[in-house]
């Protein structure tokens, strides 16, 4: 018969056991427990969230390299269990419904008197981190844009204006020389070329202040699809607009949101093939809106660790890789996020996600 002490024992290691599951069940880090063997033995709901598995796929007595999200680190996972030496953070991005999540591994070992007797993992996701991290790089890099061409292209853009002024004034003197009014429209064509990327290196070194109106999405739609309207015209392209509802107004700068918009449209249009369609979607979500510009294009390929809103980053003929950067910086000052993705089977998509009401 057990004594009462004993009984008390008992009782008190399974409280303490209890109150330790509760802990790691509420952890907003993922745990995972493996044995000698390297099978799991323990895992909690986060876990499971942040690999992107059902938490039946982590259940207790499967081997770590037979686990959907665990086998993804299976060779850090054994050298650990040859070494038994801990690993410091350890990161994979994960993707998951067309959006990208970066998830960090921390891992130690568990040792007793026969030596190794398993292995702890931690995971966290790291994706707003990450975020934050990049959009700080992004801004570091357009502050040195900025100090580098301040005093240059204001020095350009005089005798630009000149160049321009007087090719379009030959074009008018030589309509019955063809050859030379040919080149005269060269020299304009180039110089309004110029002109054009005077004026994106003047966005970057100019610092901005968003002007926060009330202001309906839809109008903003509309000027960025006008500002568009030419180039969609002469590629033979449709531009269509889509309102899953009536979108509410928002708090933010109409001006600077139509162009980052008509950015992300003019790219969709310069890389789509004639007779096709460049979708733009507003949609709500909660305390945000999202416009979403989509379409039938090659989609997007990087090399890894690329940036495509990184400054000066093009895969576009005469691209300035000044675009995307632009939009970057329009939606992050309004409190924003921008991303890109593949669409599935072709195309590529743009969201640029902000929030309704100017952020306190």
């Amino acid at each position: 018969m057990t004594s009462p002490r004993g009984n008390h024992k008992d009782t008190m290691s399974a409280e303490v056991l209890r109150w330790y599951e509760q802990i790691i069940a509420h952890l907003t880090s993922g745990v995972v427990a493996l044995d000698r063997d390297g099978s799991i033995v323990a895992v909690n709901p986060a876990a499971a969230r942040h690999l992107g598995v059902d938490t039946e796929a982590l259940r207790p007595g499967i081997p770590y390299r037979d686990a959907p999200g665990l086998r993804q680190f299976a060779e850090e996972i054994t050298e650990m269990m040859r070494t038994g030496q801990p690993m410091s953070r350890r990161e994979l991005t994960l993707e998951r419904d067309a959006e990208k999540r970066v998830i960090g591994m921390t891992a130690s070992p568990v040792t007793g008197p026969s030596g190794l007797e398993g292995l702890i993992l931690l995971f966290a996701d790291l994706t707003e981190v990450r975020r934050l991290e990049r959009a700080a790089e992004l801004s570091r890099q357009l502050a040195q844009i900025g100090e580098l061409t301040a005093g240059i292209v204001h020095e350009l853009r005089n005798p630009l204006g000149v160049i321009s002024g007087m090719a379009e004034l030959l074009m008018r003197q030589l309509t019955e020389q063809e050859a030379l009014r040919r080149r005269a429209e060269s020299i304009f064509h180039e110089a309004g070329h110029l002109e054009k990327l005077v004026g994106q290196f003047l966005g970057f070194a100019r610092p901005f202040a968003i002007d926060r109106i009330r202001c309906d999405p839809e109008e903003i739609v509309e000027r960025a699809v006008q500002l568009c309207e030419r180039i969609a015209v002469e590629k033979q392209v449709e531009v269509k607009s889509v309102y899953e509802e009536a979108p509410p107004t928002i708090e933010a700068d109409p001006g600077r949101l139509a162009q980052a918009l008509a950015n992300l449209i003019r790219n969709a249009v310069e890389i789509s093939s004639a007779n096709t369609t460049v979708h733009i979607i507003i949609r709500q979500d909660r305390d945000w809106i999202c416009f979403v510009v989509e379409d039938e294009g090659p989609g997007i390929h990087l090399e890894p660790g690329a940036d495509i809103f990184a400054p000066f980053f093009s895969r576009k003929e005469g691209g300035t890789g000044l675009g995307l950067s632009i939009v970057h910086r329009i939606v992050t000052a309004h409190g924003g996020t921008v991303k890109a993705a593949n669409r599935d089977p072709v195309g590529a998509r743009f969201e640029m996600r902000l929030p309704i009401s100017a952020p306190q």
